[in-house]
């Protein structure tokens, strides 16, 4: 017993070692985080039940509270009652869950949308290919419903942005903000610094407050205007965060968006030092339990073994 209070003991120092690299700092959040992944509405260019589960996994791991939205009428409810300074991340990539009341009528919604980013302070991030491309809602237009063009066109007037191209198909870099967010948050594993940035925004005079993926402008430009990914634009007293990112690798591109969630939550976390690494790595604080169970079992396997074959002493 004595050898497995000790194996014990040691586990303890490890995790102790290890933990304070990866825990977050707690600081104050000021808005609202709501992930919408909704059961009645289909998704496009990624799988949103595994998105929404890594996201939120990425987004505990550095301390930020959040909600995930699952029902539709959870969702109307959250646009029509519009509490300030929400975070509203779009898990459904290309579709957006159209609330029951508005039908098929795309416009009359987003006009709602821009009301409450430019009034309320709400940030919609959309990490994934052309959002707007697709609406939902199974109770009304269909699970997943093409509406093309026209609707981006909608949201973006209904934003007040200047004319906007998502046509991009290219790569793009990361910025020397982005790397830093990564790194400070410990997200830097899952956060490339080339990204494939399909539908990647450019518009037209006019430059995101910032962004953590930029499409080298001598790869392609619109117009002269530069396409950028997972970037800002200022809306009223809120922000569209545009993402543009190709499909799949859902593990990275929950890491980039939560990082892109801190950002927002906390620009501060762009001047800290990234932590150093830690003494022991989990996987190696890992590999150093496993072997130290089987030392342990191998001395009490060992120690029982020399204990039957000692010779017994006689009586008297």
């Amino acid at each position: 017993m004595r050898k497995l209070s000790a194996f014990a003991l040691l586990a303890l120092a490890v995790a102790a070692l290890t933990l304070p690299a990866l825990a977050p700092s707690a600081r104050a959040q000021p808005y609202r985080v709501y992930l919408i992944c909704v059961g009645e509405a289909g998704d496009s260019w990624i799988n949103k039940e595994a998105f929404a589960s890594f996201l939120s996994s990425n987004l505990k791991s550095i301390g930020i509270s959040h909600e995930v939205v699952r029902k539709i009428d959870d969702w109307e409810k959250l646009v029509d009652q519009a509490p300030e300074n929400a975070v509203v991340v779009n898990c459904h990539g290309e579709v957006v869950p159209i609330p029951t009341k508005y039908g098929s009528n795309f416009t009359a919604f987003y006009r709602d949308l821009a009301r409450n980013v430019r009034e309320k302070g709400w940030v919609l991030v959309f990490p994934i290919g052309l959002t707007t491309w697709l609406i939902g809602n199974e109770k009304t237009v269909g699970y997943t419903t093409g509406v093309g063009g026209p609707s981006f066109s909608a949201f973006i007037s209904a934003m007040g942005l200047p004319p906007s191209d998502p046509w991009c198909d290219q790569s793009a870099q990361i910025s020397d903000l982005g790397k830093r967010v990564a790194a400070v948050l410990g997200l830097s594993a899952n956060v490339p610094d080339t990204v494939s940035t399909p539908r990647a925004l450019a518009v037209n005079g006019s430059s995101p407050l910032w962004y953590f993926y930029k499409v080298p402008e001598s790869a392609k430009t619109w117009g002269g205007a530069p396409y950028y990914s997972m970037a800002a634009w200022k809306v009223g007293k809120g922000l569209v965060v545009w993402g543009g990112l190709s499909g799949g690798e859902e593990v990275r591109k929950a890491a980039i968006t939560a990082a892109a969630v801190a950002y927002i939550l906390d620009p501060t976390v762009a001047q800290r030092t990234p932590p150093p690494p830690p003494l022991i790595t989990p996987q190696q604080a890992y590999t150093y339990a496993i072997i130290g169970m089987i030392a342990a079992a191998i001395a009490v396997l060992a120690l029982v073994i020399v204990r039957g074959r000692a010779p017994k002493t006689q009586a008297g």
